[in-house]
């Protein structure tokens, strides 16, 4: 994507604080999910942070302009969306603590060192690529299917650019769980925590949120699942915190 294609572009409002974010219907469109991962991790604002498949760059604008997080470097495939990504770093003056590479996860660009992150996140391509009827267009339907790389693709980059004793977050389906604690499992990550998130109370889960942690010793702890609607329809009072840049799980106010 070119400089001059961003005037047509659409701005919306990201999350309910000051951050906003420039959106293309057929090169990115975010949902809640990453929103949700980026309320998930619990990380401390001196912590280094790299974002696998960063999309526009919501988890890095959310962790800098939401969590305080000082730093956090996003990785993406895709030109015209890493692109986009820079042009929303921009757009929120966050140009000295995020920064967007372009690259492929599986040949990585050298700047990335191997153990050099205490925090990494993805939220991944979710279905095979022989599942579903694939999108039209190109980057979406790299974004939502395993056309680039897989879920242990996904996770070996993880692992490889995580420190020992650091931190790994990801989103996936609930009906992937199996593959995901296993995958995590094969490369040395420990899942540590776990949350499954509902559409709203009393439906079947629709995502899960792990964390798990290099090297570490087996113990799994399993959140209360999380609503992201009420009853009434309208956002749960916990999405709306998480909304409001506070961490998924903290108290209600």
């Amino acid at each position: 994507m070119h400089e001059e294609q961003f005037a047509a572009v659409e701005t919306d409002r990201l999350g309910l604080g000051d951050l906003r974010i420039k959106q293309h219907p057929a090169i990115f469109k975010f949902t809640v999910d990453p929103i949700l991962l980026a309320g998930f991790a619990r990380i401390r604002p001196r912590a280094s942070v790299l974002d696998l498949g960063t999309g526009a760059g919501v988890i890095p604008l959310w962790l800098t302009g939401y969590r305080g997080i000082e730093r956090v470097t996003g990785l993406e495939i895709q030109p015209e969306v890493a692109a986009l990504a820079r042009e929303n770093v921009k757009l929120n003056g966050l140009e000295e603590r995020i920064q967007i590479l372009t690259g492929d996860l599986r040949t990585p660009p050298p700047v990335l060192a191997a153990g050099s992150f205490d925090w990494v996140l993805s939220n991944p391509p979710y279905w095979p690529a022989t599942t579903h009827l694939l999108p039209e267009e190109p980057a979406l339907a790299q974004a939502k299917f395993e056309l680039t790389c897989t879920l242990r693709d996904v996770v070996a980059a993880a692992a490889h650019f995580c420190r020992d004793g650091g931190r790994v977050g990801l989103i996936h389906l609930p009906e992937r769980l199996t593959d995901l604690l296993s995958t995590l499992r094969h490369f040395k990550l420990e899942p540590k925590r776990l949350c499954l998130v509902q559409p709203k109370p009393g439906v079947r889960p629709h995502r899960v949120l792990v964390e798990a942690q290099k090297l570490a010793r087996p113990g799994l702890k399993v959140l209360a699942p999380f609503p992201i609607q009420g009853a009434d329809g309208n956002f749960s009072p916990e999405m709306v915190q998480v909304y409001r840049g506070k961490q998924l799980g903290a108290d209600v106010q």
